[in-house]
């Protein structure tokens, strides 16, 4: 009888990113690209944790991971329970390790010359797991840059890519509704999620339904819309400029500082109707910045 394969999906924060199955899901994330952390649980017993760091060339990685077993052993102490480990260095300049306490793990520390990052990701479970079979798959996954230096973040179904110079603002992650906001001096980039799309737009059309939601947002700027295909989803593109006494200052103000305006708005808002959700691209940016079009580009709804 032929294995079933298992679905598999990303899930990626400040460009570190696993590939883990389909049914596992984001419990914890934080930081930014300097130091940062994420775990992902199985629905049963299983987890993935990766944390990192900026590392420079003297530090001594295997004494970073002896000092990570001996935080995980004092806590084991805590509760009471014997601590083992083992660290083995790997050809590829890798350190692989193990431990086992009430649970066990199977992990990985690696530094990367390019992102002058170091990671430390693990898979741990309890004792009747098949942690091997499950860290084999995927340990080596983990990736911390993509090949062309772009930042991708991947969280529950959103899927998307950053220039590496923009860096995360603020977001919010909810079940129905994700929003990432990013910044690279004056210029800005949102991207968006919405779920259960066919019940959002129930009662309204998508474009009056996408102009309520963007009311805040595109308050400041003069803007067109218009209804397009995009990739054979139904879709909305929104050009605009910045205007009013409050725009004039604000150009100024940026001006004054040696920096060109972020005066244009481009927004692109599409229906996927395979997801069933929504998902928006906006950006507000300076004449020189020509990111929008790639961004859009780079977002996966299915």
């Amino acid at each position: 009888m032929k294995k079933e394969k298992i679905r598999r999906t990303l899930v990626g924060w400040q460009g570190v990113v696993a590939e883990v199955p389909c049914d596992w899901s984001l419990a914890s994330i934080g930081g930014d690209e300097k130091s940062g952390y994420f775990r992902i649980d199985s629905p049963n017993t299983l987890s993935l944790e990766v944390k990192w760091f900026t590392g420079f060339e003297q530090i001594d990685v295997r004494g970073r991971l002896e000092g990570f077993m001996k935080e995980l052993s004092r806590k084991a102490r805590k509760r009471k329970v014997g601590f083992e480990y083992k660290i083995k260095s790997k050809e590829d300049g890798t350190l692989s390790f193990t431990w086992q306490a009430d649970r066990k793990a199977i992990g990985r520390l690696m530094r990367c010359d390019r992102c002058k990052r170091i990671l430390i990701a693990q898979v741990s479970g309890v004792s009747s797991d098949d942690i091997s079979g499950v860290a084999s798959q995927i340990l080596p996954s983990l990736m911390d840059h993509s090949e062309d230096g772009w930042r991708t973040w991947a969280v529950y179904d959103l899927i998307a890519e950053v220039p590496p110079d923009y860096r995360l603002e603020k977001h919010q992650l909810m079940a129905g509704y994700i929003r990432l906001n990013f910044r690279k001096g004056v210029n800005r980039l949102t991207i968006e999620r919405w779920g259960l799309a066919d019940v959002a737009l129930k009662k309204c059309t998508f474009l009056e339904w996408y102009e309520e939601r963007m009311r805040f947002d595109f308050r400041p700027f003069r803007y067109s819309t218009r209804e397009i295909d995009f990739d054979g989803e139904n879709a909305i593109e929104v050009t605009g400029r910045r205007y009013g006494i409050k725009g004039m200052l604000k150009s100024a103000s940026e001006l004054l500082r040696g920096k060109s305006p972020a005066v244009f708005l481009d927004a692109c808002a599409w229906v996927c109707e395979e997801s069933n959700k929504i998902y928006s691209v906006q950006a507000v940016h300076s004449r020189r910045e020509q990111v929008f079009d790639e961004v859009v580009d780079r977002v996966e709804c299915h």
